[in-house]
């Protein structure tokens, strides 16, 4: 298991030794090591440690939303096996390998399960090709989610994923990084679009709050927006889905929990 972090707390995970694969530049900070430090991994270098500290200073419920939201992928992916029978599955925006990922998840059902992991992220491919695509069951896709239409295209995908029948897409912490220009609701609409009846779209999301206000702005060296949007926003992103109860709710979403974090969670089903 990742090790726990709590707000405010600093991480001192050891750096890699190896040299960075070629195309993965380490000078600047980025999202998916980011989260990868904030969930106590070590497929990180300085400048995401650094950058991830600075937001931890201004925003300290950001390792905590990191974590409920690879909770919730959890509980998703065990539920779309389990309760909606599906065996085939695509992560987009998977990010780097966790200790738990959705096919680990979703193999405990059926270690028969076909799962395709999509970024566009150059070292998330160098490592997702070395530690998840093991195996005929699983292939990794460089894919942008901002092109929905060449992502279900892709032959790669089309080679493992049979579109013609119901899938499980899992879209977590990834429409927070897309600008209203380029149309999230319109993403999820063409993906929807592009799955069989039946299929499932999990999504979560930042919410617009206070408390998010420190890094809800343009990061200069990032050059990635990080866009919260209100609970109306999320959800007439997820419209064109029918969306499963409880969902949208606040994360983490158990009785035990007196505060919910500003991160929507949204599970819905494609109708037909």
């Amino acid at each position: 298991m990742a090790a726990a972090v709590t707000p405010g707390s600093t991480l001192s995970p050891a750096p890699r030794a190896e040299p960075p694969a070629a195309g993965t530049g380490t000078s600047a900070p980025n999202i998916a090591r980011m989260c990868d430090y904030l969930l106590g991994g070590k497929d990180n270098y300085a400048a995401d440690r650094e950058s991830a500290e600075r937001a931890l200073r201004r925003c300290p419920i950001v390792p905590r939303l990191v974590q409920a939201n690879r909770g919730f992928l959890d509980h998703a992916a065990a539920r779309l096996a389990g309760d909606a029978g599906l065996r085939q599955f695509a992560d987009i925006g998977c990010g780097l390998p966790a200790s738990v990922n959705v096919g680990d998840v979703v193999r405990r059902t059926d270690p028969a399960c076909r799962v395709a992991y999509l970024d566009n992220d150059p070292m998330v491919l160098v490592h997702a090709r070395a530690l998840l695509a093991v195996d005929e069951n699983t292939g990794v896709v460089e894919a942008d989610v901002r092109d929905p239409a060449a992502l279900l295209a892709d032959p790669a995908l089309r080679r493992l994923i049979d579109l013609a029948e119901p899938v499980g897409v899992f879209l977590l912490g990834v429409l927070d990084f897309v600008a209203d220009e380029d149309d999230p609701r319109g993403i999820v609409d063409a993906l929807a679009g592009g799955l069989a009846p039946g299929s499932h779209i999990v999504i979560s999301h930042t919410e617009r709050s206070p408390e998010l206000d420190p890094i809800s702005r343009p990061h200069p060296r990032l050059g990635t927006p990080f866009r919260p949007r209100s609970m109306e926003e999320i959800t007439g992103i997820c419209r064109g889905l029918r969306l499963i109860e409880p969902y949208p709710v606040r994360l983490p979403h158990a009785s035990h929990v007196t505060r919910p974090m500003p991160l929507i969670g949204c599970i819905g089903r494609v109708p037909g």
